[in-house]
């Protein structure tokens, strides 16, 4: 199954800080996105289920400050990347 992806505005607008900023991280946050197209529950990044929520949501790691955190809506085939830099109330 390929899933279907929507990357939300905050997680573009951090897209477009490490774009600016650490572009290591910018082509990291990309390669793992195209890995959540094929499968989204196993992969590099360590992904990790998120405890407390009602729906699927996840993380991997982009650095160890920052996760890429999504939601995966399984009846739908759809990924929802929500954000990918400061998963940690730490602002950089």
């Amino acid at each position: 199954m390929v899933w279907k992806i929507s990357i939300l505005q905050k997680a573009e607008k951090d897209l477009e800080w490490f774009r600016k900023h650490e572009r290591s991280r910018y082509v990291k946050c990309f390669d793992f996105v195209r890995e959540l197209a094929k499968a989204p529950r196993s992969g590099t990044g360590k992904p990790e289920r998120l405890k407390y929520f009602d729906r699927e949501v996840w993380s991997r790691r982009v650095s160890h400050e920052h996760r890429l955190v999504y939601v995966i809506y399984a009846k739908e085939g759809l990924i929802e990347v929500i954000s990918c830099k400061s998963h940690y109330q730490n602002k950089v």
